[in-house]
Parts: structure tokens; C-alpha cells; sequence
């Protein structure tokens, strides 16, 4: 297949200017969501390795988007999913979701299974409605407009004990370039979210990769769903174990080719 350059695309989307990097060319095509506190430049090695068409892009009022004012929550950024896949991949794609944006993927999997030709999951969160209620409301807490200052620079740090240096810096850059009223309604809508569904209505090729699989993970809580777990690597697979990642993304592709 031949290769395009990467070019940087704006989508009209539900709550203003969705921005998106198109690199590649033929084969099924991919789309990337990122995770609660990222952009579209977490998937840029992802994308330059990969011959068929991808696009990855940034959720609204996160990385260079618009929409600041929301509103926020899974819901909404399958809205945006939907705008950007309307505008750029019209024919069926294979949607991939990292954290937050793995339930995204979900959820648009169970709106719309009939446009995807496979569903990959990157660490995904999973049933967080079992969390009990205090607990819940405790963490929310944390990303109120009083506490977050204090608290935002160390949030991510246990997720990053594993990761590589590069990892590390790109993760806090794009962390404290995100907007607190997106992170704390993205956070707020996944206490909320029902995992369970996109199984239930999309039937299609569906994988994980992951570095987690404890029993607050999506892999820890469906025995059925089949993983691949990243060796050395942290919550941001793509970035540490990017060569790894690269294999794993193009094998799920050429599973997702015979969906029909």
C-alpha cells in the first residue's frame, strides 16, 4: 500500500472544531481516541508505522480542539467520533480507544456496530459503577476547581512508575495542557458507564492490549474478552512499547479485513 505524509485535518464537529492527523493510505481504516488527560499526539509514532489510513484526533475541548465549554463525558465524545468519522472514514473502520477513549470506543460500538469493522481496546477502564459511592464522589473531589492546582501534578504519577522518561514528559506535557472542566466531566461520565454493552451489540472482531489486568480493568472483569499483554511497559503502551504496539495494532487489522 502506498504511504500519505501525515496531514492535519478540521472536522466540524457537535461542539466546534475537532482537529485530526490523517497519515497513510488504503487498507481498513483506523481510528484513534485518546485517553481523559491527552491528545491526538500520543498515537503520532502509532500512525507513522502503520501503511493502511489512520486517523487520530482530539477530543473536544482537549489538545487543540474546541468546544472548552463542553459538554463533557463519554456520550459526548462518541458525538465527536461520529463527526470525525463522517467527515473522514465514511466506509466501515476499525476504532481504537486508549483509557477513557476505550470506553468511548465501547459506547460507540454499541450506538453503532454496524460501522465498525473491529473494536481494540488499549487499557480499558472497567465497570467503575461497582466503585463504592464515597469513594467515587472522594476522587471526583480532587478535580474540583479548589483542589486541582494541588493535586493534578501527582495524580498521574502511579500510572507512570513504569513508564520511560520520553513517555513521562509527552504524558505530564499534554496533562497540564488539558483543560480541568474537560477532564473532571470526561472522569464524572465514566463513573457512570456501561461497559457491558458494546459486547452485547457489537459481535465483530474485539481485542485488548494491555499493561494492567487487575480486577478494576475491563480484561479483569470479561474472562471472554481476549487480551495481548505489552511487556515493560505503562498505562501508555503506544508510547513505551511502541514497536510491540505497532505489531499488535497491525495484526488486529488484518483479523478486522474478513469482517464483513
Amino acid at each position: 500500500m502506498k504511504h500519505k505524509e501525515a496531514r492535519m485535518v478540521s472536522v466540524n464537529g457537535p461542539a466546534g472544531r475537532l482537529m485530526a492527523t490523517v497519515e497513510g493510505d488504503g487498507g481498513i481504516p483506523a481510528i484513534f481516541v485518546h485517553d481523559i488527560a491527552g491528545d491526538r499526539s500520543h498515537w503520532a509514532e502509532t500512525q507513522a508505522g502503520l501503511a493502511t489510513r489512520s486517523v487520530a484526533f482530539d477530543l473536544r475541548g482537549l489538545g487543540e480542539s474546541s468546544g472548552s465549554h463542553g459538554p463533557f463525558g463519554v456520550e459526548a465524545a462518541v458525538e465527536d467520533v461520529v463527526a470525525v468519522a463522517d467527515a473522514l472514514s465514511p466506509e466501515k473502520f476499525v476504532l481504537v480507544g486508549h483509557g477513557f477513549g476505550a470506553a468511548v470506543a465501547g459506547a460507540f460500538a454499541a450506538y453503532y456496530p454496524e460501522r465498525l469493522a473491529g473494536l481494540l481496546y488499549v487499557e480499558a477502564p472497567g465497570d467503575l459503577r461497582r466503585m463504592p459511592k464515597p469513594e467515587a464522589e472522594a476522587w471526583l473531589d480532587n478535580f474540583s476547581a479548589a483542589k486541582y492546582g494541588a493535586f493534578h501534578e501527582h495524580w498521574l504519577t502511579p500510572q507512570l512508575l513504569a513508564a520511560k522518561d520520553s513517555t513521562r514528559v509527552l504524558v505530564m506535557k499534554t496533562m497540564r495542557t488539558s483543560r480541568r472542566e474537560a477532564i473532571a466531566g470526561n472522569l464524572e461520565s465514566l463513573l457512570a458507564h456501561d461497559p457491558d454493552a458494546a459486547f452485547e451489540q457489537f459481535k465483530g472482531p474485539t481485542h485488548a492490549l494491555v499493561a494492567a489486568t487487575g480486577p478494576e480493568t475491563l480484561v479483569g472483569q470479561r474472562a471472554d474478552l481476549s487480551r495481548t499483554v505489552a511487556p515493560h511497559a505503562s498505562h501508555w503502551l503506544m508510547l513505551d512499547s511502541a514497536k510491540w504496539f505497532h505489531t499488535e495494532v497491525v495484526r488486529f487489522l488484518g483479523q478486522s479485513r474478513h469482517h464483513p
